[in-house]
C-alpha cells in the first residue's frame, strides 16, 4: 500500500528548509561581517597601543645615548606582549611575558600586521618603524633614533566575542523559525481548506452518488475554481453517461425480451393443435419477422456501441462526398417512398467532403431518410439538400408528416426513445435510428439538431466539417485537413 503524503506537510518542511537555509546564510554572513569589524577595531587598539609604546621609549641618560622603555604611566594589559629594538637590533626592552619570543608567526601584510605563536598562545601582532627624538634640550634638533616596535594582543577573547555574537545572531534565527513555522502551518492549513475541502467531496463520488457541490469559497478560489467547475462537469457528464448506459441496457433488454416472447408466443401457438400447413407456414413467417426484426436491434445496438465506444479516439482521415451518399440512399430507398407514396426531392446538392468513413456517412443518410419517408402521409413530400457553407456542410431533411410534440424533442435522439410507440412498432423501428446518427455526427465533433410542428412537419439539421485537399499530395491517398 502506497505511504499516504501530506501536501501541507511538505510544504512546510520545504519552506523550513529554506528559511534555515537562509538562517545558516545568516550567520554566515554575518560571521564574517562581524569578523571583519572586529579585527578591524582590533588592529586600530593594536596600533594605538603601538603608539603608547613608542611615547614610553626614553633616553637612558647615559654616554652612550641608550634607549629604555619608561614603564611608568604606561598602562598595558599584563596579557598582551611587545618588543622594542633600536635599528642596529639592539634588544631596548620587552614584555615580561615574551620569554624567548615567538615559535611561529607569519610574514607581516603591507600594513604591518601578522600573527605570531608565544607561550602556546596566539597574538594578533603589528610591527612598526618609527623614529624616537631624544635630548632635544641639549641638541636643539634632538637625537633621531629609529626602532622597531613589535606589540601582539591575544585573539581568543576576540574569537569568543565574535561566536558569542554569532550564537546570538543564530539563536534569534533560530527562535525565529520556530514562530514562523508555527505561523506558517496555520496559515497553510487554512489557505489548503478549499483543496481539503475538494478531496473530502470527491473521495464521497460513488457509482451510486455523483453529488459534487463545493462550496463558494471554493468556487471563488482563483486556483481551484476551473478544477472544481471541470469536476462538476467530468461528473456530470459521467452520471449522464452511466444513467444512458444503465438505461440502455434495461431498454435493450427490454426490447429483446419482447421479441422473445413474440416467438415464443408464436411457437405456443401452433403447437396448441394440430394445424395445416398453410396456418404452420404462416407461423413460421411470423417467427421469421420477428427474428429479423431482433437481428435489426441487436445489429442496431452493435453499430451505436461501436460509434460511442471509437468517439474521441484519434483516427485515419477519411473523406466522403455526403452528396454523392444522398444520390445513392434516395435510389436506395425509392422503392420504400413508392410503396408509402412519398415524393423524395433532392432540392439541392452541393459537392461537399465531409471526414466520415463511408459505411457510416451511408448510415446517417439512410437513417434520416428512411425516418423522414416513415413518418410521412401518403401523397407527401420529403425534401433533402447538401450546402456547403465552406467550414460547413449542412444537411437538411424536410417532412411533411403529422410532426413531433414538443415535450418529446429533447429525447428524441435518445436510445430506444419512441414519441409515439404503436406508429414505430407498425413501421417496424427500433428507437435507435437517430440516436446513431447523432452518434455519428458527435464523432467528429459535429451538430445534429431536429426541429418540428405538429400537423406541418419535421425538419432535421446537421451541420459537419467540411474537408478539403492539400495540394501537391498523391491523389490516390490525398492528406486531408479541416479548414
Amino acid at each position: 500500500m502506497m505511504k499516504s503524503r501530506s501536501i501541507v506537510r511538505r510544504l512546510i518542511v520545504t519552506v523550513l528548509l529554506m528559511e534555515l537555509l537562509s538562517v545558516l546564510c545568516l550567520a554566515g554572513v554575518a560571521l564574517l561581517h562581524e569578523r571583519r569589524e572586529r579585527f578591524r577595531a582590533f588592529d586600530v587598539m593594536l596600533r594605538g597601543r603601538a603608539d603608547s609604546l613608542l611615547g614610553a621609549v626614553q633616553d637612558a641618560e647615559d654616554a652612550q645615548d641608550n634607549l629604555l622603555i619608561d614603564r611608568t604611566g604606561l598602562d598595558l594589559p599584563s596579557e598582551d606582549v611587545y618588543q622594542v629594538r633600536d635599528e642596529g637590533g639592539g634588544l631596548i626592552g620587552q614584555s615580561p611575558n615574551w620569554g624567548t619570543g615567538p615559535k611561529a608567526g607569519s610574514t607581516p601584510n603591507a600594513d604591518g600586521f601578522f600573527k605570531i605563536e608565544i607561550n602556546d598562545r596566539h597574538y594578533r601582532a603589528i610591527r612598526t618603524y618609527a623614529t624616537r627624538v631624544i635630548d632635544i634640550e641639549m641638541n636643539g634638533d634632538g637625537i633621531r633614533r629609529k626602532v622597531v616596535i613589535t606589540y601582539g594582543a591575544p585573539t581568543r577573547p576576540l574569537r569568543k566575542a565574535i561566536a558569542s555574537e554569532v550564537r546570538f545572531y543564530a539563536l534569534a534565527s533560530i527562535i525565529f523559525l520556530a514562530v514562523t513555522g508555527v505561523v506558517l502551518a496555520w496559515f497553510l492549513n487554512r489557505g489548503l481548506a478549499p483543496l481539503r475541502e475538494i478531496a473530502a467531496k470527491a473521495s464521497n463520488v460513488s457509482a451510486t452518488s455523483w453529488a459534487f457541490d463545493p462550496s463558494a469559497d471554493v468556487m471563488a478560489t482563483k486556483e481551484l475554481g476551473p478544477l472544481a467547475r471541470t469536476l462538476q462537469r467530468v461528473l456530470k457528464d459521467l452520471e449522464y453517461s452511466f444513467l444512458r448506459q444503465r438505461q440502455f441496457v434495461s431498454d435493450a433488454a427490454h426490447e429483446l425480451k419482447t421479441a422473445v416472447a413474440v416467438v415464443q408466443s408464436s411457437i405456443q401457438v401452433l403447437g396448441v393443435k394440430p394445424r395445416s400447413v398453410e396456418e404452420y407456414q404462416s407461423g413460421l413467417d411470423r417467427c421469421h419477422a420477428d427474428s429479423i426484426r431482433m437481428e435489426e436491434i441487436v445489429g442496431k445496438m452493435l453499430t451505436l456501441a461501436r460509434q460511442e465506444r471509437e468517439a474521441g479516439t484519434e483516427e485515419a482521415s477519411f473523406r466522403t462526398d455526403l452528396a454523392t451518399c444522398i444520390r445513392l440512399t434516395e435510389q436506395q430507398l425509392s422503392s420504400v417512398a413508392a410503396l408509402g407514396g412519398v415524393e423524395v426531392v433532392l432540392s439541392r446538392l452541393d459537392n461537399a467532403a465531409v471526414p466520415l468513413p463511408r459505411e457510416d456517412c451511408e448510415i446517417l443518410c439512410s437513417n434520416l431518410l428512411l425516418n423522414a419517408i416513415q413518418h410521412s402521409e401518403q401523397g407527401s413530400q420529403v425534401s433533402i439538400s447538401v450546402v456547403n457553407q465552406g467550414d460547413w456542410v449542412e444537411l437538411r431533411v424536410e417532412d411533411q408528416g403529422n410532426g413531433i410534440e414538443a415535450e418529446a424533442l429533447p429525447f428524441i435522439f435518445e436510445p430506444f426513445y419512441r414519441s409515439d410507440p404503436s406508429r414505430n412498432r407498425k413501421t417496424g423501428g427500433t428507437g435507435l435510428g437517430l440516436a446513431i446518427c447523432k452518434a455519428i455526427v458527435d464523432r467528429v465533433h459535429g451538430q445534429i439538431s431536429m426541429t418540428s410542428t405538429l400537423g406541418v412537419g419535421t425538419v432535421v439539421v446537421v451541420l459537419v466539417p467540411a474537408l478539403r485537399e492539400i495540394e501537391g499530395l498523391r491523389d490516390d491517398k490525398p492528406l486531408l485537413r479541416r479548414v
